[in-house]
């Protein structure tokens, strides 16, 4: 098991811009292998600037269990390779600090059962108290009079967007990302995602799909100031 330890200067910036404010953040990266075939990269926080030790306590906490959750899937994944090459790999991406959320957000690559899936996976904490604050929440909290689609999946990560909202994302990733494909429309319009926060940007992640692979990419909706 390597430990890595990063002390990292956050800057507090929505994309294109930079703001002269920057938080110190320590954290620990260690990587786990449970099983053959699985490897899941455990991160904690030794400091976070303007934070209290009780709050980093409950972000701590949250990704411990959050790395448990990661292991039962991978071990569920393992079963359902039945004997067959399989492999559960997740790996922080990025930590990205904002005024009123930290965002931890993993790439996690698997192949179970056969089948490829390409996901990222976020833990979102609301500062400065380090409270987890769910996808469905966070949502909410940012545009408290928009609907969400409620969505057939069990996984509490994912959300739906409605048809107006879907037509924000892309208009604002057209104009701020320069990403645009007419053929990803209808997949974005349907598609379930993951998200949180960079700077004043609500960032979305679409579920995997074989044949809509190419638009899988980081979308965003700017907050109004």
């Amino acid at each position: 098991m390597r430990a890595l330890v990063l002390t990292v200067c956050i800057a507090m910036s929505s994309w294109g811009s930079q703001s002269q404010a920057a938080a110190a953040v320590n954290y620990n990266v260690r990587d786990s292998k449970p099983m053959k075939d699985v490897s899941i990269q455990i991160v904690s926080f030794d400091a976070l600037a303007g934070l209290d030790q009780n709050a980093i306590k409950k972000i701590n906490t949250t990704l411990i269990a959050a790395s448990a959750s990661f292991g039962k899937e991978a071990k569920k994944c393992g079963a359902a390779a039945q004997g067959h090459p399989w492999g559960y790999e997740l790996a922080l991406e990025k930590v990205l600090r904002s005024e009123k959320y930290l965002s931890v957000v993993f790439d996690k690559s698997t192949v179970c059962a056969g089948s490829p899936d390409i996901e990222k996976e976020a833990r979102v904490f609301s500062l400065p108290t380090g409270d987890l604050v769910p996808a469905r929440n966070l949502f909410k909290q940012i545009f408290p009079t928009t609907k969400l689609i409620i969505g057939a999946s069990p996984n509490k990560e994912l959300i739906r967007l409605d048809d107006e909202m879907a037509e924000t994302m892309i208009d604002d990733s057209k104009e701020i990302l320069k990403i645009y494909d007419s053929r990803c429309d209808f997949f974005l319009k349907n598609t379930s995602y993951r998200i949180w926060m960079d700077g004043k940007n609500l960032i979305l992640f679409p579920e995997f799909i074989q044949p809509e692979s190419f638009c899988q990419k980081e979308y965003l909706i700017q907050l109004e100031d």
